[in-house]
């Protein structure tokens, strides 16, 4: 048996100490802590879902009126085409631009049906329209899609300004007094769509 001094079997018996104190923290305390955090934060998390349940069993006859209403959208509803005919759909879809470019202040110069991209369970109604007018006329129009009920969609835009040269030579040629014409020349395809798969 080893004699150790006085100061040496304290050092030795405190260290002994933290040591078995550290054990306890890291081998018993640490993971209680860890598994404490865990079972906090899946106690939070069950508890916002049983909110979530609670505030969705309050509302659950305002929820399925809701989803009844969305269900119901289709050629009744206000975001596509009404009619039950592709011709018909295409007809109603040429009155309403034919109607917001006059809205606009704009001139419709052409409009002529086009293939658009088909997208499942709704059948594309594609115009490609040219229209003259000025940056007012073409904002305010725009303006009229973007909002417009049944949704319309614009797959391509491209506008150009009237060559003043063209019009200067035209004056030089003619010697008459100058026509206004509009300052834009407006293209653009836009698409509607009709519920279900139509002929």
């Amino acid at each position: 048996m080893i004699n150790l001094s006085p100061v040496t079997s304290r050092f030795a018996a405190v260290s002994l100490l933290f040591l078995m104190i550290f054990f306890v923290i890291f081998y018993l305390f640490v993971p209680l802590g860890s598994f404490y955090v865990n079972k906090t934060e899946a106690v939070r998390d069950l508890q916002q879902q049983l909110s979530r349940f609670e505030y969705l069993i309050a509302n659950e006859n305002n929820i399925n009126a809701e989803l009844k209403r969305i269900d119901n959208l289709g050629s009744e509803g206000d975001l596509f085409l009404s009619g039950n005919k592709k011709s018909i759909a295409s007809a109603n879809l040429r009155e309403f631009i034919n109607e917001a470019v006059k809205r606009s202040g704009g001139q419709l110069v052409s409009s002529q049906d086009y293939d658009a991209e088909p997208i499942a369970s709704a059948t594309a109604i594609g115009l490609r329209l040219q229209v003259t007018g000025e940056v007012k006329n073409l904002v305010d129009f725009l303006y009229e899609l973007e909002s417009a009920r049944p949704i319309i969609f614009i797959d391509d835009l491209s506008v150009s300004s009237s060559s003043s040269r063209l019009r200067a030579s035209k004056i030089r040629r003619n010697r008459t007094k100058p026509q206004h014409r509009s300052s834009l020349d407006i293209r653009m395809d836009v698409v509607g769509y009709l519920a279900g798969e139509a002929k």
